[in-house]
């Protein structure tokens, strides 16, 4: 008698590896808040530094986008994960929303200051001596001094410190995609 074969059974089959797709970009994304944090506040810094030197000022802008690319970089450097230019546009955008933040505190802090005769009388000499002439320097202290010229200076603050950076973001993602 022949003895039964047994059946072979095959091999159960893995599950399939499921990644996770990485987190989008957003104020949710705590890597990504902590890298736009940093980026903002160093193009903001470096803004104020070559905007105090006369013949850099339009350099101060090219800060901005710098903190936006700087963002992207940073954050692909972290994660590994290629952002598309939407995504790196986004990273930028936050970025700037930190560096408008940093703004808002400083024109507060100027114009509580100069609510007081003696820091606008210093604040005069000091444009004066840096060679602004006499109504740029009253045009510049008037903005502090009304809601309208106040609303209009975080207005166009807004619009740089977003545009720029978010642009900034995008060719950032979109030059360090060719790996």
């Amino acid at each position: 008698m022949e003895e039964p074969v047994a059946a072979v059974e095959a091999p159960p089959e893995a599950p399939p590896v499921i990644t996770p797709a990485p987190p989008r970009i957003g104020f949710h994304n705590g890597l990504a808040v902590r890298v736009a944090l940093v980026a903002g506040a160093l193009a903001f810094l470096c803004s104020i530094i070559t905007g105090q030197l006369s013949n850099t000022q339009p350099l101060a802008m090219v800060w901005m986008a710098g903190g936006g690319f700087l963002a992207v970089y940073l954050y692909k450097k972290r994660t590994g994960q290629k952002l598309s230019m939407a995504s790196g546009a986004h990273l930028g955008w936050i970025c700037g929303v930190f560096g408008f933040v940093v703004v808002i505190v400083a024109l507060a802090g100027t114009a509580v200051m100069l609510s007081d005769p003696a820091m606008v009388s210093a604040m005069r000499d000091q444009l004066h001596a840096r060679g602004m002439p006499d109504a740029a320097t009253e045009q510049m202290l008037n903005i502090f001094h009304t809601p309208s010229g106040l609303s209009t200076a975080l207005a166009v603050s807004f619009v740089l410190f977003t545009i720029l950076p978010a642009f900034g973001g995008a060719i950032g993602a979109k030059l360090l995609d060719r790996d």
